[in-house]
């Protein structure tokens, strides 16, 4: 059996039915039914689907087939692009186009809007955002490998709809989960078969694991019921009334540099795909976590910003030369960086020392005290990470070096910095309030453990999340007692 052949007996034929039952019941009724009366806004979401999945996929599977994670037979396939059979990039189109009319079906005959339980939106993003960082781990796996490939691509996409409305989504769980697992039962029963049967595609031994229930791979099973989830989902998210009401809401609040922030962010997470992407990555997360740090400050107190960005960033350039070529004040070291550097030294170096001691202050209050702590926290685990990525080595047979090398000295120095500039921010720009951008910290705390521990350096990374997450932890704890004790 070739793939066109798998699509005119298993998808096509489906397609055409449901599409039949669809046109016949909404003679008299909305697509969605009373979930959402208003046709154009259903039939515009649905036909948006099946392109989001083609433009997010195929990328995706062009790198698995590139890795040799599936392997099509040429007889089985009529033509390629990229990497990938056309039947391939069909089937990304026709797999929301079924498992969309089957949600509409179900939400015809059950679905009403209303909101599910609130709770639903904090621990469906931490479970996701979980499995997102555990395929981010199996990718540093050999069998694991195609299993933390479909992870990491999913799940943060997943972690997202829950943060958003993860309420909206469990709205109604009866076509939640009927809506979810009928097609994604017919797709495994139809894998298998094209797996084991027909021959039409493969699954490497090699970077899957040995489970195989029925036949079926486990990364299989996963990959379906996954991309099943997005789509029904989608669907009862984006659909739903109070949706639109809720994105109104969240655009009123949402600022400049918030965008910059969320980009810092997601530019961390394609790290364990692409390893030697680390100096471009790296480079452009830094950056737009300080461009973040500038808009806000600019928000806060206007012109003042860009004085205070110039000497922070002056500043923390100055005492990175001063240091990487007399050792003082941090040690001896020296720079050797695979990323773009400014007078010897990183550039990502005095962008880091202006964002973070931003953030830092505002995590800690203003105190200046505080601020060189957290700032020494994030070297514990910046360090490890950035000699074992050839950015700076260190001079061995220095005073107390049993931490990767690094002398004592170096932190000693980093909470001096620190110190120091935090009483320059307070001196020139006493008005900053502790606001939000307090969050890249916590961010940081999350990303850099993490980062670590899938680097293989777990006492580093077990130790920089205890310092780092136990130091945001207590500042947030602080201000929450002090939010309380001043609330009448």
């Amino acid at each position: 059996m070739t793939y066109w052949e798998y699509h005119f007996i298993f998808t096509l034929p489906l397609l055409g039915l449901l599409l039949l039952v669809t046109l016949w019941e909404t003679r008299k009724q909305p697509l969605a039914g009373n979930y959402r009366p208003e046709n154009r806004w259903a039939l515009g979401f649905y036909f948006f689907l099946p392109l989001l999945a083609l433009v997010y996929t195929t990328p995706w599977d062009n790198f698995l087939i590139y890795k040799g994670v599936w392997q099509y037979p040429a007889d089985r396939v009529s033509a390629v692009i990229g990497y990938v059979p056309i039947e391939e990039y069909f089937f990304f189109l026709v797999q929301p186009l079924i498992a969309g009319l089957w949600v509409f079906f179900l939400m015809r005959r059950w679905a009403a809007p209303k909101l599910g339980f609130k709770a639903a939106r904090l621990w469906g993003t931490l479970l996701w955002g979980g499995l997102s960082f555990l395929g981010a781990a199996l990718l540093f796996t050999q069998q694991g490998y195609y299993l933390g490939l479909i992870l990491a691509w999913a799940c943060p996409v997943i972690a997202f709809q829950w943060a958003f409305g993860g309420d909206l989504i469990l709205s109604n769980r009866r076509v939640f989960w009927v809506g979810l697992l009928v097609p994604t039962l017919y797709l495994w029963i139809t894998d298998a078969l094209a797996i084991n049967t027909f021959g039409i595609w493969d699954i490497s031994t090699k970077y899957s694991l040995p489970f195989r229930p029925f036949g079926l791979p486990i990364e299989e099973a996963t990959f379906f019921l996954i991309t099943n989830l997005l789509v029904v989902q989608g669907l009862l998210l984006f659909l739903h009334p109070e949706a639109l009401k809720r994105w109104f809401r969240l655009s009123k609040s949402v600022r400049p540099w918030t965008g910059f922030l969320v980009l810092y962010a997601l530019l961390k997470i394609p790290v364990p795909l692409w390893p030697d992407g680390f100096p471009l990555l790296a480079t452009l997360s830094t950056g737009s976590l300080a461009v973040a740090a500038l808009l806000w400050a600019y928000e806060a107190v206007r012109g003042k910003a860009f004085l205070l960005f110039a000497l922070t960033f002056g500043l923390g350039l100055g005492i990175e030369v001063l240091g990487s070529r007399t050792g003082f004040p941090f040690g001896h070291y020296t720079y050797d960086p695979p990323g773009p550097t400014l007078f010897g030294v990183p550039l990502i170096v005095p962008l880091g020392w202006w964002a973070m001691t931003l953030s830092a202050y505002l995590l800690a209050k203003g105190n200046p005290w505080r601020t060189g702590l957290l700032l020494v926290a994030w070297d514990i685990g910046l360090e490890p990470l950035m000699v074992q990525q050839g950015y700076w080595s260190w001079q061995p047979g220095q005073f107390l070096n049993a931490y990767h090398g690094v002398p004592v000295q170096n932190f000693l120095a980093w909470y001096a910095v620190g110190v120091g500039l935090a009483f320059l921010l307070k001196k020139l720009a006493p008005e900053l309030k502790p606001l939000d951008f307090a969050w890249a910290y916590r961010i940081e705390a999350l990303f850099l453990p993490t980062g670590l521990l899938l680097l293989g350096m777990y006492p580093a990374g077990l130790l920089t999340l205890v310092l780092m997450g136990g130091l945001a932890w207590v500042q947030s704890w602080k201000a929450s007692l002090k939010l309380s004790s001043a609330t009448p």
